[in-house]
Parts: C-alpha cells; structure tokens; sequence
C-alpha cells in the first residue's frame, strides 16, 4: 500500500481527501480485499477500470470523503504511474507548479463537479508522466 495523489505531496494543495493505492498481485483475488475494507466502512465504488482500479471510498458522514482507495495490480501500469506521479511532484518544483496552476484552474471553471474536475486533470496528469 502507498500513499498517492496531492495530499501526498508536501506544499502541493490538496483536499482533504488522503488516496491508497493499493496492490494485489497476480494471484490474489479481489473479494478478500473488499470484505476487509467493507467491514472497516469502506464503501466499494465499482470498477473504473485504467482510470484508478478497484475504487473503495471512506467517508465520515454521507458524501463527506475523507479517503480514496484504488485496488489495483501492484506493479502493473496504474500502480506505476500513481508512484511516478508522486514522486515527480515531489522532487520537482516545476511540475507542483504547473499540476497546482491546472487544478485552480479547474476549481473555479467547474466547482464541486468532481467528474469534470477529474477528467479535466487528465491532459496535465499525461504530459507530467511523460516527464517522470
């Protein structure tokens, strides 16, 4: 398990939403994972597929998040590109900047629309992994 998204990374603003990914390998399969998670409060999302996996959510009151939790493929491409994600943003200034820039952006073009302010992430999300 590794902490990812924004509020992973020192200095870069983040909502107050931590996000796991969390890898199974190969042969494991996803039902123990999802009892485990579930019997905590975890709420399980559904499949979303390359756009983050298996998607468990934790909230503290109805449609208040506090966690996100991606059960994907440890090692495979999606746990990969989170770690390369991070650790970019982490070590590099210039990148924090231009994700932080897109992210105000989106925030005051489309507000609480989480939907549209996710897939309006994705372009800046694809070219800063081309960098890592």
């Amino acid at each position: 398990m590794e902490q990812i998204g924004s509020s992973s990374v020192k200095g870069l603003l983040a909502k107050p939403i931590v996000h796991l990914a969390i890898g199974l390998t190969t042969d494991q399969e996803l039902a123990p994972v999802r009892e485990r998670l579930e019997s905590a409060g975890w709420i399980y999302r559904g499949d979303a597929g390359a756009q983050g996996g298996h998607v468990f959510v934790l909230e503290s009151a109805p449609r208040h998040r506090v966690a996100h939790a991606h059960v994907v493929e440890h090692l495979g491409e999606q746990w990969r590109s989170y770690l390369r994600l991070r650790d970019l943003l982490d070590r590099s200034p210039a990148a924090r900047h231009r994700y932080e820039d897109t992210k105000l952006r989106l925030i005051n073009e489309v507000g609480d629309d989480r939907t549209v302010y996710t897939e309006g992430k994705t372009e800046i999300i694809a070219s800063l992994l081309e960098e890592a």
